[in-house]
């Protein structure tokens, strides 16, 4: 009996060892599920979108390097300089002659004549992240605010050329105190993001960190506490790579320059690349213009590190896409440019 009795002992302290390994395993491969190329893919709601993804994916999703990048050997003729846009491409479908399927052709018209490295996006909704990811030379990174799966509400994506950049990290966080979760600030009327990329240039040897986000439209509080938020997660996130590096945050701050979170953003370190450039080329002062309505400059480029502003500017103009007969509005904001000076050392 009692050789039975530690028998059946035996089977069972078996037993729950295997389960446990069962379970960890399982877990494992859920956190693999979750994490590989979370903030890199993009599923869809619909057939109809899953079709459209499908035809533009193999060109444009991003993949994170495992080997060492490669340098662009011959540099004669490319133009070093950084550009970096953050461009406000309005969610919504607006009256006028300003839906986004008209609006996303003038916004291509402005990267071909812009032609900038890194864009920084705000109010990406599916159908807008389809038809970015679906533009030649350029990949796409980032996650929903309403989680990294999802289709549902608004992307801060980073996009980059694929001729210069290599992509090295990036992840997109909650501007909250539990970054990781799909959370909102308290007081906030939205969920609010910050996506970040490490990218290598090809052109320089280089490695930059370039950081978006859209703060909430309620008032100065929120987005002040989301400013320090940004700022702490950024910094936890990045390491030593924060001091390292260059590092670039753009976005729409729904504020304006002399207000508290305009404010704490330069006590973290950071720079207003309009306040520094050599050059301002911009024709008005605001950045946000519901449509022609009005002018506030809530929309900035801001840098951390040594760095030159060769120019800057507000992109006032109007353009004429695929389905115009005359130029029109890209968005209810204009898009800002900032030009940094780079060399290659000899």
């Amino acid at each position: 009996m009692k050789g039975f009795i530690k028998f059946v002992a035996l089977f069972l302290v078996a037993a729950f060892a295997l389960l446990a390994i069962s379970c960890n395993s399982g877990a494992a491969k859920e956190s693999e599920v979750l994490s590989e190329g979370a903030s890199d893919e993009m599923p869809t709601a619909d057939k109809t979108e899953k079709n459209t993804e499908k035809k533009t994916e193999k060109a444009t999703k991003p993949v994170k390097t495992t080997e060492p990048p490669k340098m662009v050997e011959n540099t004669q003729g490319l133009d070093l300089n950084l550009k970096i846009l953050s461009q406000n491409v309005r969610c919504a479908n607006d009256p006028d002659n300003n839906s986004v399927d008209e609006r996303t052709t003038r916004f291509k018209a402005l990267l071909d004549e812009y032609k900038p490295d890194i864009i920084g996006t705000q109010e990406v909704t599916v159908e807008w992240l389809i038809y970015l990811r679906s533009i030649e030379g350029y990949a796409c990174v980032g996650s929903s605010r309403a989680g990294h799966r999802s289709t549902a509400e608004e992307w801060s994506a980073i996009m980059y050329s694929t001729e210069r950049f290599v992509l090295l990290d990036s992840d997109t966080f909650w501007l909250t105190s539990t970054p990781d979760k799909v959370s909102m600030t308290d007081g906030a009327l939205c969920k609010r993001i910050c996506t970040w990329a490490e990218l290598f240039d090809r052109y320089t040897g280089e490695t930059i960190i370039m950081a978006n986000t859209h703060l909430d439209h309620s008032n100065n509080t929120v987005r002040g506490m989301q400013v320090q938020f940004l700022l702490m997660h950024l910094r936890r996130r990045l390491g030593d790579r924060f001091e390292e590096c260059r590092v670039y945050l753009t976005g729409d701050f729904n504020c304006k320059n002399d207000s508290t979170p305009y404010s704490s953003i330069g006590y973290g370190g950071f720079v207003d690349a309009r306040k520094v450039a050599l050059e301002d080329n911009s024709t008005v002062d605001g950045t946000y213009h519901a449509y022609g309505k009005q002018s506030q400059e809530i929309d900035f480029c801001f840098f951390k590190g040594e760095d030159t502003v060769l120019s800057y500017e507000i992109i006032s103009k109007n353009y004429i896409g695929e389905m115009d007969t005359e130029p029109g509005f890209v968005s209810d904001h204009y898009g800002v440019i900032s030009v940094f000076e780079r060399k290659v050392e000899k």
